[in-house]
């Protein structure tokens, strides 16, 4: 039944790439699908997600602002919605530091994620490995998840 879920969760996440497709142009808005795997001390999960940026005059465009929402899925059976900065200080090279929850059975807990990344382009497509690592708060307990994959997206 995981394997299931798992693929259909993966279609229809890549089913967004036509619309993503249809959209393109270049500009300061990048959108992304995630496909990765969270780990915790306990397990470690698929996790599928969507990503979003909008580059900002700042810094000669090499800072952004940016959202993810992210599903863990088997055992762990969460949902995480972040938003944050995203630094470019070199080339296609991505930095990130982002704030937000993650709901686990109607729990809310805090999230503190660092990440980093690098795109490898064609046209306005890009695509390239991922890294967060997330410090979770709730109930004064604290844990760290580190979430590894492949972002495949398209800018516009």
């Amino acid at each position: 039944m995981k394997k299931i879920a798992t693929k259909c969760a993966a279609v229809a996440a890549l089913s967004l790439l036509p619309v993503m497709a249809a959209q393109a142009g270049g500009g300061n808005n990048h959108a992304a699908v995630f496909l990765g795997v969270t780990s915790t001390s306990d397990a470690t999960e698929p996790t599928v997600g969507l990503e979003y940026e909008y580059r900002t005059g700042l810094w000669d465009r090499k800072i952004g602002i940016g959202v993810v929402a992210e599903r863990i899925m088997g055992d762990a059976n969460a949902n995480l919605f972040v938003a944050g900065v995203v630094v470019h200080p070199w080339q296609d090279l991505k930095a990130n530091l982002s704030a937000g929850k993650e709901s686990v059975s109607g729990k809310s807990k805090n999230v503190l994620r660092i990440g980093v990344g690098y795109d490898f382009h064609y046209d306005n497509i890009s695509y390239g490995p991922v890294y967060n690592l997330d410090r979770i708060s709730y109930g004064g307990k604290t844990s760290t998840s580190h979430v590894i994959g492949v972002a495949i997206g398209m800018g516009f």
